[in-house]
């Protein structure tokens, strides 16, 4: 009678222990699967975050276009900087022989905080605008704006002229589109 009881007692250990695998491999598998469709739409995430700048630099900019008087044409500074910056460490990554006072000097020159080549058009309603009417002037915008590039952010970019609108697509069916008379700005994504 002790050994049934001791074995069914091992039973139920046996038991339990293979509902808890089981449990465990079923929380897992919903996990997994739930990040399997998360990593899908991480270029629309990126899309999503870019947006969000896009939205923010476009509110900076036509506020300082009604402050400047609202000006047909206006200088952008950040571009020119950050690019500045981008190519003096590349150059100073490049030379192993510069020290570290070398690079911080190169990085906070005058001439990194004022940008002379990056003027924009503006709209008649102060809103940022492309100098050609094509898909390299909505490239140049997104430029100019976001001080990068499209490439580099694998996004590709359509220009319709009917509707005077520069549309930014990611690979996983995100966009972003530019009207650019009237400053709207619509984000789409795809749900999956």
């Amino acid at each position: 009678m002790l050994s049934q009881q001791k074995a069914d007692g091992d039973l139920l250990k046996v038991y339990g222990r293979v509902i808890a695998i089981v449990v465990v491999l079923t929380l897992l598998a919903i996990f997994g699967g739930r990040y399997v469709n998360t990593t899908s739409n991480i270029g629309g995430r990126g899309l999503e975050f870019e947006h969000n700048r896009f939205l923010n630099v476009l509110a900076m900019v036509h506020s300082q276009w009604l402050a400047s008087g609202r000006p047909h044409k206006m200088q952008l500074s950040w571009h020119h900087m950050a690019s500045n910056v981008a190519s003096s460490k590349v150059s100073n990554d490049n030379a192993v022989l510069q020290d570290a006072a070398s690079k911080i000097d190169a990085i906070d020159t005058d001439t990194d905080l004022v940008g002379t080549d990056n003027w924009i058009s503006m709209s008649d309603q102060g809103w940022p605008t492309i100098d050609t009417n094509d898909v390299q002037g909505c490239e140049q915008l997104w430029g100019h704006l976001l001080a990068t590039n499209v490439q580099e952010l694998n996004i590709a970019v359509d220009y319709q002229s009917d509707e005077n609108i520069c549309r930014y697509h990611s690979g996983n069916e995100a966009s972003l589109s530019y009207q650019l008379q009237t400053g709207r700005v619509i984000f789409l994504m795809r749900d999956r």
